[in-house]
């Protein structure tokens, strides 16, 4: 059975290294920028942990993470400390995502997208899921991630 689980894992991870690039709406320039800061989120997570790419890329004093677990975490700090701050990661987070929706303005965008969250210390605890982040541009120009809401998929039993 672990084996069957941890293949099933592996190949999610591998799925989302390999995703297909999203599906754009509203304005397109925009949306392409939103993926891409979307995916070099990812990337930065998977280099130096979920707690320092959170700190990097969510807003400052705005940015909002509600992942299931009581009061979202709100600004840099919080976000920071409630993603494990500098201790060492217990699990190894990935995502990708696969549809981008643009305000014609440029300034506005939500990405929607996959994650797979796996635990080193037990595969059999890892799971998948869905996320949805909301994307503002700053004042310097650059996209912060605003609100980023993430649901696990139900398992069955």
């Amino acid at each position: 059975m672990r084996t069957i689980l941890l293949s099933l894992l592996l190949l999610c991870g591998t799925a989302i290294a390999n995703a297909e690039e999203p599906k754009l709406h509203g304005n397109l320039d925009a949306a392409r920028t939103i993926a891409r800061a979307d995916r070099e989120f990812a990337e930065l997570a998977r280099k130096e942990g979920e707690a320092k790419a959170c700190r990097d890329v969510m807003d400052a004093v705005d940015g909002v993470i509600f992942n299931g677990d009581g009061q979202p975490a709100i600004g840099r700090e919080a976000i920071y400390a409630r993603a494990g701050g500098d201790t060492p990661a217990d699990n190894t987070l990935e995502w990708h995502p696969v549809e981008v929706f643009a305000a014609e303005s440029g300034e506005l965008g939500v990405s929607r997208g996959r994650y797979a969250l796996t635990s080193k210390a037990d595969p059999a605890k890892s799971v998948t899921g869905s996320y949805v982040t909301v994307w503002r541009k700053d004042a310097k120009g650059e996209w912060k991630g605003l609100i980023d809401i993430g649901a696990a998929d139900k398992t069955r039993k």
